[in-house]
């Protein structure tokens, strides 16, 4: 089922329309049948109604998702009951609100079948109860209007998808491209350190052999003053040696990739949910396949918080041990289900960590859905 993500102005002008529509409605019924029938005040009760429903159903809350489609029913057949109490065709506006919704719930096709369902009510009733001549023309005109509410609900519908997945994407490069960066620094670093090596340390080798031939000489020579220079300069060429060997070991050496900028990129710019990230310090990750392996982790995590969930916050806890790197993920989603159905998204994330010889183990707990993944540190 899709989640409902209106936004207030749409939610705003759909309560307008509710509005307008009752108080004129109310007004012509008082008008018309006196305070003392019971037709306007049943209308008072059906808008009402009408409108605590719509309430719910276009709430963000995703804590009551079964009650959605019975409150959905229960807008459609207050809807046609106002049809019965007053002889005003306009009434059939809670349908066209009432349509806008379907697409929410319902695939394109069904949504066309069941427009028919929305504006025959208009036809029937004031055909056969209100004996208006026009009524079919009236339900025909009110059924294209039923038919633009639910495509203009389905065009928002695809536009915000491909908006979020096109974020999602962007945020996704954005992290990419810091681990590629730092891959490419530690590609540069052993570019040099390889340079050093077999460059500068070929010659520091030749020149203290040949100092070493020259000091042998010179002492055969009987030259001691000479020797002296010379044995300084073969020991400063020795020391150099030494000096540079330890320098390229240790250039050679992979810096720790910086995983917290990576993460932090993919929730930049996001209005939620806010990241609380906690790095253990004994944690540094050198290999980049880990480092995407949990970042990609995240990203599923953070994917499935915006779709699924109005949590404000998403934990991320990054610990290493004896196993290898604990990543632990939670956010604040209120279990709706007693068993967790695992999408693309989550089978994806499971088969990319067991391929590396780790695991994941997914769980509601009293806070919301929880993420442990296990992955072993690269031998």
């Amino acid at each position: 089922m899709k989640i409902l993500s209106f936004m207030n102005i749409e939610r705003a002008s759909a309560l307008v329309t509710w509005l307008f529509v009752s108080s004129s409605a109310l007004y012509y019924a008082f008008s018309q049948y006196g305070v003392s029938s019971h037709r306007p005040w049943l209308i008072v009760a059906a808008a009402v109604g009408l409108a605590l429903c719509f309430s719910v159903v276009t709430r963000r809350d995703t804590s009551l998702p079964s009650w959605r489609i019975p409150l959905l029913i229960v807008m459609y057949l207050l809807a046609v009951g106002s049809l019965l109490l007053l002889p005003y065709s306009y009434l059939a506006i809670y349908l066209v609100v009432w349509s806008a919704l379907l697409p929410y719930y319902l695939g394109w096709r069904k949504c066309l079948a069941v427009s028919v369902l929305a504006a025959l009510p208009l036809g029937v009733i004031h055909t056969f109860y209100w004996q208006d001549p026009y009524a079919w023309l009236t339900a025909a005109l009110f059924w294209t209007f039923n038919l633009f509410a639910m495509m203009m609900s389905n065009v928002a519908i695809k536009e915000k998808s491909a908006r979020e997945k096109s974020e999602a994407l962007n945020r996704q490069l954005t992290s990419a491209q810091q681990l590629i960066h730092q891959a490419g620094r530690q590609d540069e670093r052993l570019r040099i350190a390889r340079n050093i090596h077999d460059v500068l340390g070929h010659h520091l080798t030749a020149l203290t052999i040949h100092l070493q031939v020259a000091s042998h000489k010179a002492k055969g020579a009987g030259e001691d003053e000479v020797k002296t220079h010379v044995d300084q300069c073969h020991s400063l060429a020795k020391l150099l040696l030494s000096d540079v060997r330890e320098a390229v070991s240790d250039i050679r050496e992979n810096a720790p990739l910086d995983w917290q900028q990576a993460v932090r990129a993919l929730f930049k710019d996001l209005p939620r949910p806010s990241l609380q990230l906690s790095i253990a310090d004994n944690v540094s990750i050198e290999d980049v396949t880990t480092a995407d392996i949990l970042l990609r982790c995240v990203q599923e995590s953070l994917t499935n918080t915006i779709k699924h969930t109005q949590s404000a916050q998403l934990q991320v806890t990054l610990d290493k041990s004896e196993k290898g790197y604990s990543l632990t993920l939670q956010d604040e989603q209120v279990p709706t289900a007693k068993t967790i159905q695992l999408g693309n998204g989550l089978t994806g994330m499971s088969e990319r960590i067991e391929e590396s010889g780790g695991s994941v183990k997914f769980s509601f707990n009293k806070h919301g859905f929880f993420t442990h993944v296990l992955l072993p540190e690269p031998v």
